[in-house]
């Protein structure tokens, strides 16, 4: 698919990101693995903010592995220089995704967050670092030791990014995970 020629390859992702638009369940799953196959053509910039606007959905989707596919996806966006920026839009969603019992889900969220973190700037970076760290500290007691290591690696990239009035308030978060934070001292991860 990804060596078809690019009108065809923009047909085929517009087709896709239609069928998804009206939520039909016999199809959905098989779509969105095609459409988030399809995010790896770098010409499809135009035709990605489609995109954009139906993950919100399938994000909240009660279909097993939706919400990680998508999140697959959408960390594949925030690798693309020309993308990763758009993607921000998606922030409340995938923050959204910490707090599901899904750990599949964490586990793909956190990168994503991660990249995100890092486009962010000023004010925002800083209120949105403070926020994550309160969704962080029940991941540092997850079952899945990846999510463990993942939660534990932003929180601390987190608290480096707050600044001004909301230090106080990091303050108080960092206090709260230092006892989740010492019993994983010794965790073989």
């Amino acid at each position: 698919m990804m060596k078809t020629p690019r009108p065809l390859r923009s047909t085929i992702f517009c087709h896709l990101t239609e069928l998804l638009s009206v939520e039909d369940p016999t199809w959905e799953m098989i779509a969105m693995v095609f459409l988030i196959e399809m995010l790896g053509c770098t010409d499809l910039n135009e035709e990605l903010d489609r995109a954009l606007e139906i993950f919100p959905t399938y994000l909240r989707s009660q279909c097993l592995g939706m919400p990680s596919l998508v999140l697959r996806g959408i960390l594949r966006l925030t690798e693309m220089p020309d993308m990763a920026r758009k993607t921000l839009v998606l922030l409340p969603y995938i923050m959204e995704q910490l707090q599901g019992a899904d750990s599949d889900a964490s586990a793909m969220a956190l990168p994503v967050l991660s990249n995100m973190l890092r486009l962010l700037e000023g004010k925002m970076s800083s209120l949105t670092a403070l926020a994550l760290a309160d969704k962080l500290q029940p991941l540092f007691n997850d079952e899945s030791d990846t999510v463990r290591e993942l939660s534990i690696r932003l929180f601390q990239n987190a608290m480096g990014l707050v600044v001004g009035a909301e230090k106080k308030k990091m303050k108080k978060e960092v206090w709260d995970s230092l006892l989740p934070l010492l019993f994983h001292l010794h965790d073989q991860d």
